[in-house]
């Protein structure tokens, strides 16, 4: 039994004793910050309002002038489970792998997704 107990103590040390190692690296943008307008809309501008994409010739339509409203008002946010967002599985790499055929979203355009969404999703 004593032993048992050791070898816990011994695991639980290592464990921690890494992620202290490597710690995670902070956002270089305040979440409180993360805006619509200035975050959000500029990723959908530059990676999914594309010719062929969501460009008013598939759903949702994200070209600047409708992109918020075909958003939160096409059930593509979900605030109560923002993980569980269609958008936010979408380039994450979840569900429907966007943009098809292109790059995954850089790490950092796909926290403050997320961060928005986990926000209210306001138009801001």
């Amino acid at each position: 039994m004593r032993n048992m107990l050791v070898i816990i103590i011994l695991f639980l040390g290592i464990f921690f004793s890494c992620y202290y190692d490597n710690p995670p690296e902070p956002l270089p943008i305040d979440p409180e910050q993360v805006s619509f307008k200035t975050h959000i809309l500029p990723i959908l501008e530059n990676s999914c309002s594309t010719s062929n994409c969501h460009d008013g010739t598939r759903e949702p339509n994200l070209l600047n002038e409708v992109a918020y409203k075909n958003l939160t008002a096409g059930g593509y946010v979900n605030l109560l489970f923002p993980k569980e967002s269609s958008l936010y599985k979408a380039v994450d790499f979840q569900e429907n792998a966007m943009p098809p055929g292109g790059p995954q979203l850089p790490a950092l355009d796909i926290e403050l997704i997320l961060i928005w969404i986990q926000k209210g999703a306001p138009n801001d």
